[in-house]
């Protein structure tokens, strides 16, 4: 080819790879691939048990500061032996491979050497959420099927106030991690307990199946369903985040996220068992120290999850937001109201964003360094999509919350910008795509998955989350399924009006939801706000007219002091979809929209709703 020839190319295919994203779609091809290839390794040395991800590290680097807690320091050798005592001690306790022990413990070091050790026998660790309390708790508790329970020596109450219901499902109570002497649980005490190596043995033929943590849902719409997480997603995960996000040795990874999820556990954890990068731990997530634990530790990489970043956003400015060494802020949950604002106040260069579900079968991931693509959860390019047809958005019926099917029966797949399902194949032959479902839970298993959707005898997982994928390839998320409702027989999504109304200067935080209203079709628009005490309500009404349709414009406010979240910072709608507008049941002040303004909600307003002499 001539040279006058090669030089007219050249602009055209780099506009081809422009359109086609095929530098981005190559990215994710290589973090899968390297992921996978590096899995298929452990799969032919014997090596799939996560556990030999940090002793790994640990083999090579075992005076490198693995883990820094309340200003001290652990090496990797260090939580080596102290994750042996703890598996050592175990084994004396008659816990044996394919056994699962319960875990109720908060972000500390000894979560960790409670970790590795139960992995390191060949044992399962069920992570139980520390922020339940009662019921949730108890059926937790139950769903694990265990009979040891290690408890956090400071955290006794919620225990104690289930200690019958617990004692009778067969359990032997021991606390660690302080202190404290409890009369129902007995103190473990590894002083004496030896820190040899365990034997390999107890780990031989780990298989892409075998189960390395049971990690629970965090219950915004009901109990708590146990995800099967196994040995081979740990590994598979952390070797594309690893390869996608270049994570290094270098890294320093502040997580204040708790270790009981799969983000701050194996997003976080385990991506640094993997590099050798050190683990910066915070007890929980606190806006007051966030920053200033990040800059005394030279943090590198921050997680965020649900409403974090909002957090820190409604947080006084300081003159030294942008004084840090973090290079990326990786998470889910970003919301796009927050997202520019939190990148140009904090000057965090890039943000990864991305999609999953503890137990789903695909991913979304979003590498995001400016304006285009913020708010996205994920990206896929046309050769991408071409390529991968195992993620799918499928039309779906508000009303009835079910797959439309065609003629045939088939699931129809949604055009560009059409709202639907996430749904996500599942291949029992690919560790990323294995549906290992929910522990003892066949019903929850069966919903989770659609037969024959595109083609005879294929099966999906059904996310439960509506999605839409724009022309250029990103990836936004709509709403739960459920969460979005009918009113004036029109579609509302109360992520997308809570993004709206998040954006006006005095809302703090807005939680959006309908209600059933009795004699009234579909339900209405009710907003649960915590605001400023500059507040004015009209001129919110205003606000919210003017940037809504009608029809999505919040009939009812409740005022809240503040909102109530699950453990993973995810914002909780049950229980205000079970109160309703019923002034009865609600202590907090309410206000409805009467005409262009919000006026207060009582007693004689409700008589009046229900019985359809109020205009709505």
């Amino acid at each position: 080819m001539a040279v006058p020839a090669i030089a007219a190319a050249v602009p055209a295919a780099m506009y081809v790879g422009s359109k086609l994203a095929i530098p981005r779609d190559a990215k994710l091809a290589k973090g899968l691939v390297n992921a996978k290839l590096g899995y298929r390794s452990y799969e032919k040395n014997d090596t799939i048990n996560i556990a030999y991800r940090f002793e790994e590290t640990c083999k090579k680097h075992p005076n490198r500061e693995a883990l820094v807690f309340e200003g001290r320091s652990y090496t990797f050798q260090e939580i080596q032996r102290e994750s042996n005592k703890f598996g050592n001690w175990l084994l004396s306790k008659g816990v044996k491979r394919g056994e699962i022990v319960s875990l109720f413990m908060q972000n500390k070091p000894e979560f960790l050497f409670c970790w590795l050790g139960i992995n390191k026998i060949g044992a399962t660790g069920a992570f139980i959420n520390t922020n339940l309390a009662g019921k949730p708790l108890t059926h937790s508790l139950r769903t694990a099927t265990a009979s040891v329970l290690i408890m956090d020596a400071e955290l006794p109450i919620p225990i104690s106030n289930v200690l019958d219901e617990v004692l009778e499902m067969g359990y032997t109570i021991y606390s660690y991690g302080g202190p404290q002497q409890h009369d129902f649980a007995t103190p473990i005490d590894l002083s004496q307990v030896s820190d040899l190596a365990l034997p390999r043995s107890l780990r031989k033929k780990t298989t892409a199946n075998d189960i390395a943590m049971l990690i629970y849902t965090s219950g915004t719409t009901g109990l708590p369903k146990a995800g099967r997480f196994s040995h081979a997603r740990a590994n598979v995960a952390a070797h594309f985040w690893t390869s996608f996000y270049h994570f290094n040795e270098n890294d320093r990874l502040y997580i204040a996220l708790p270790l009981y999820h799969s983000a701050g556990a194996v997003l976080g954890i385990c991506v640094a068992w993997v590099t050798g990068a050190t683990v910066v731990l915070a007890r929980k997530f606190s806006t007051s120290s966030f920053w200033d634990e990040c800059r005394s530790n030279k943090v590198t990489v921050i997680q965020y999850i649900g409403e974090i970043c909002r957090y820190l956003l409604n947080a006084p400015p300081s003159p030294l937001d942008k004084t840090h060494t973090i290079r990326m802020a990786h998470g889910n949950g970003m919301r796009p109201d927050v997202w520019n604002r939190f990148r140009d106040r904090f000057g965090i260069p890039l943000i990864g964003e991305w999609y999953a579900s503890t137990e789903g079968t695909g991913i979304l991931t979003n590498y995001n360094t400016g304006p285009n693509g913020a708010g996205a959860i994920g990206y896929r390019g046309t050769l991408a999509r071409t390529v991968d047809k195992g993620l799918k958005i499928a039309r779906f019926d508000i009303q009835t919350e079910e797959l439309i099917r065609d003629k045939n029966g088939r699931c129809i797949e949604c055009a560009a910008d059409e709202p639907g399902e996430l749904l996500t194949i599942i291949d029992s032959s690919d560790p990323t795509r294995a549906f290992q479902g929910y522990h003892k839970n066949a019903s929850a298993n069966s919903k989770k998955v659609v037969t024959d959707a595109f083609k005879v005898g294929d099966q999906y997982f059904r996310t439960g989350d509506i999605l839409r994928r724009d022309a250029d390839g990103y990836f936004y998320f709509g709403d739960r399924v459920g969460d979005t409702f009918r009113w004036k027989s029109e579609n509302v999504s109360t992520a997308e009006v809570s993004e709206v109304l998040s954006t006006y200067p005095d809302c703090i935080e807005v939680n959006v939801y309908g209600v059933q209203i009795p004699g009234h079709d579909g339900r209405a628009g009710m907003a649960a706000i915590v605001s400023k005490e500059t507040m004015n309500w009209d001129d919110f009404a205003k606000f919210a007219l003017k940037n809504l349709p009608k029809y999505s414009v919040p009939i009812f406010i409740r005022k809240v002091p503040e909102m109530e979240i699950t453990g993973t910072f995810k914002q909780r709608k049950v229980e205000l979809v079970n109160e309703g507008m019923d002034p009865t049941k609600i202590k907090d002040e309410m206000l409805w929209l009467d005409g262009h303004s919000y006026k207060p909600f009582k007693s004689a307003e409700h008589g009046r709703v229900v019985s359809g002499k109020a205009k709505l």
